[in-house]
């Protein structure tokens, strides 16, 4: 399978990134390639050459494989490297040029909390004037669409002006239904100043979705993808006897948490804790987790496991009836502030239908107090006065109304809190599940070739003894020399070397107590 590299240079004036040259002499190439992460490169060539003139800082590469009709790997020179030997060129010496791919983008912002307008003309508000907007700022849409706002208000067209990043091509929103169809499972919670990237990691696994940023030459922009992962794991499929799969091991562990203990905002003897599973959780199976004062992973292992997650980003405290409650604060106007929901809007119709009538009761107010400024006769006063008192009548029962409005909204608000902390230890407990550790080390074959056959984030199957398992492709090494000649290609599938390897706890549980009750007859 042949390789080629092409250089790209730094961003024009209007934000395109042109092919400036190819490489055809180069030593070395080392790539590893991440689902939902930075993937990074390691480029080798000979000093003082046409070659090595192509590298500059802010530009790129682009690597193609043969049979594949985009780029596997498009990234950004981050660091260079001189290199010399008695050994190798040592009239010259070598370069060593390094970076990251392009999905490094999300991983320099912060997601700011202050924000104006709404919907699709929200924006972030200058940083200097972050003070002026919200304190944290609640998300809660599906995680592709979640992701997409965020990059939009970060560096897309909604972004300010010094961190906004032409040369990327955001391409459509994800809608939450019709087309473009939504993407991901639903997450919610409430950020400031978050790494972008970080959270990109957290919502992309919680809400089972991908997304690449990738080069485009011919466009000359960096396009972002947001996907589901595809199943291919009917046509995709490693075991001993295709002669696709070199190893694998199979290991049975126990769970590292039991229990999750949420804490959120309040504080002291407020402060809103919870603990999951909830009481009457089911399992996957729809079994009772909870046996008595149990669960059933601590009923089969014999140990209690809890872990305490920190969400003081979520705005619940406890009440004195010890119910979950809105923290809130007081705005400028005496009015209490219950946030916004996901799209900068209010929680409800009716909050927005009451701050209409109070906008509008106060207009009522204000031109009132100047025409009874203005007023010169003792009729004009006398008819100013009243019609001021008639405005202020009016301007008290739209603040009621806006309070009752405000108070008939905080159930929402909660119950969205409510969710979100449910999702976070949702994600906890799927990090740290009991595990049927199934490590597999596949190899090339002509009919199975990541690239071509398969990519990152694709689904694919294991079947070793008439057992299938299926998992996701989450990161491959490739290694390069000779120009492009030969390859080493080694993927990892599902969480194989993160210390989570396939999780196929049930089939191998199942394996090992079948065994038991075959040895107890022998």
């Amino acid at each position: 399978m042949g390789y080629r590299i092409e250089v790209r240079g730094r961003p024009d004036a209007d934000g395109l990134i042109h092919r400036i040259g190819e490489l055809d002499t180069w030593l070395k190439l080392d790539m590893v390639l991440r689902h939902n992460g930075q993937g990074s490169f390691q480029l080798l060539v000979k000093d003082r050459t046409r070659q090595a003139k192509l590298l500059e800082k802010g530009g790129g590469i682009a690597v193609w494989m043969d049979g594949r009709a985009e780029p596997i790997f498009t990234g950004q020179f981050d660091q260079f490297q001189k290199y010399w030997t008695t050994e190798q060129h040592t009239a010259a010496g070598s370069v060593y040029v390094g970076g990251k791919c392009d999905n490094r983008i999300p991983y320099g912002y912060l997601a700011f909390p202050g924000t104006q307008g709404e919907g699709d003309l929200r924006t972030v508000l200058p940083t200097d004037r972050q003070w002026a907007g919200q304190d944290r700022r609640t998300y809660g849409f599906e995680a592709g669409r979640a992701l997409w706002v965020e990059y939009d208000m970060a560096f897309g067209q909604r972004g300010l002006p010094g961190r906004q990043i032409p040369s990327v091509n955001m391409g459509p929103k994800p809608a939450t239904a019709g087309t473009p169809p939504k993407i991901g499972k639903k997450i919610g919670g409430t950020l400031r100043y978050d790494s972008l990237g970080t959270l990109t990691e957290s919502w992309t696994k919680e809400g089972e979705i991908g997304y690449r940023f990738l080069w485009n030459p011919d466009r000359k922009k960096i396009e972002l993808s947001i996907f589901t992962p595809a199943d291919r794991s009917k046509q995709v499929r490693f075991s001993p006897e295709l002669g696709n799969l070199r190893e694998f091991v199979a290991t049975l562990s126990a769970p590292r948490t039991t229990r999750v203990i949420v804490a959120c905002q309040g504080e002291g003897s407020e402060r809103y804790i919870k603990q999951f599973p909830e009481a009457g959780a089911t399992d996957e199976d729809g079994q009772p987790v909870w046996v008595g004062d149990r669960t059933q992973d601590e009923l089969e292992w014999g140990t209690i496991l809890e872990q305490f997650l920190d969400r003081r980003d979520v705005p619940l405290k406890t009440s004195k009836a010890g119910t979950p409650e809105l923290v809130t604060k007081s705005s400028s106007d005496g009015f209490e502030d219950i946030g916004q929901d996901p799209e900068g809007r209010d929680w409800t119709p009716d909050l927005t239908a009451k701050k209409a009538a109070l906008a509008a009761a106060t207009s009522s107010v204000e031109a009132a107090e100047k025409a009874a400024a203005e007023a010169k006769t003792d009729n004009e006063k006398t008819l100013a006065a009243a019609r001021l008192a008639m405005a202020k009548a009016t301007q008290a029962n739209a603040q009621g109304n806006l309070r009752a409005a405000i108070t008939a909204a905080k159930p929402v608000v909660v119950k969205h809190h409510l969710d979100a902390i449910k999702a976070a230890a949702g994600a906890v407990f799927k990090e740290n599940a009991k595990n049927g550790n199934f490590q597999i080390y596949p190899i090339q074959t002509p009919q199975c070739r990541f690239g071509i056959h398969y990519f990152l984030g694709d689904k694919v199957s294991v079947d070793v003894d008439g057992e299938v398992y299926e998992d996701v492709v989450r990161e491959v090494s490739i290694t390069v020399e000779d120009g492009g000649r030969t390859e080493s290609v080694v993927p990892k599938i599902g969480e194989q070397g993160t210390g989570e390897p396939l999780n196929l706890y049930k089939h191998i549980s199942e394996m090992r107590e079948k065994l038991r009750k075959l040895e107890s007859r022998m």
